[in-house]
């Protein structure tokens, strides 16, 4: 009985390495056309042809071209294996940190190395939204996702202490200083470096959600 069972095994084993293989080829292909020639020039056929695997593959894997694309933008969120961006070690550190300004620290300095990462892909899907339907859906349920996990990090906050504003607030308050397009204003067109957003945002989210310290100055000037 044995023996069998650890055939079927081993083939399990081995085809969902083969899957995952699969996947990750297509993703590669796919962000590497994205950001190269856009959404609307890069079609499914030649994300195919640069993974090496037929086009009924790519719709069989993500059912759609947008969904393609948002499999990249998750790729770049998180690493294998990590469901959600809020469940990698790095967003983890910031729930357990117990003080407020060395929560936000952590935070700043993750999301501006995540935006460099996920910008390009980001403003792929950005642009797209403007003129398909269905992607502005999609672009849509992505920003109410990144909402609810800001929202997440608002909660971090407020447990460890008062915040000049209410959860909600504060919420979206880092939902926009926290975008997208927050970096892409700041790096991509103002050339700031990686660093220098980090501590503008640091010292933003500082300033804005949480209560001054007394006979300590305002925040420092962030370099550029």
């Amino acid at each position: 009985m044995s023996g069998p069972v650890k055939k079927r095994s081993y083939t399990s084993t081995v085809r969902r390495e083969q899957a995952a293989r699969t996947r990750g080829a297509i993703v590669e292909a796919a962000a590497s056309l994205f950001t190269t020639r856009g959404y609307a020039r890069t079609t499914v056929q030649a994300v195919a042809a640069e993974a090496g695997v037929a086009p009924d593959t790519v719709y069989a894997v993500f059912g759609s071209k947008v969904r393609l694309l948002t499999a990249v933008i998750d790729a770049r969120l998180a690493p294998p294996g990590v469901a959600n961006v809020m469940d990698r070690d790095e967003t983890q550190a910031v729930r357990r940190e117990p003080d407020q300004r060395r929560q936000v620290h952590l935070f700043a300095r993750d999301m501006a190395r995540l935006s460099t990462r996920v910008r390009p892909v980001f403003e792929v899907l950005r642009v797209a939204a403007d003129a398909e339907p269905e992607v502005r859906s999609v672009y849509e349920e992505m920003e109410r996702h990144r909402l609810a996990n800001m929202r997440r990090v608002a909660e971090w906050l407020g447990a460890n202490g008062p915040l000049t504003v209410d959860v909600d607030a504060a919420a979206h308050t880092i939902w926009v200083l926290a975008s997208p397009d927050a970096g892409r204003l700041l790096c991509d067109v103002r050339g700031w470096s990686e660093d220098a957003h980090a501590a503008w945002l640091e010292s933003t989210l500082a300033g804005v959600l949480l209560p001054p310290r007394p006979g300590v100055p305002g925040p420092r000037r962030h370099p550029r």
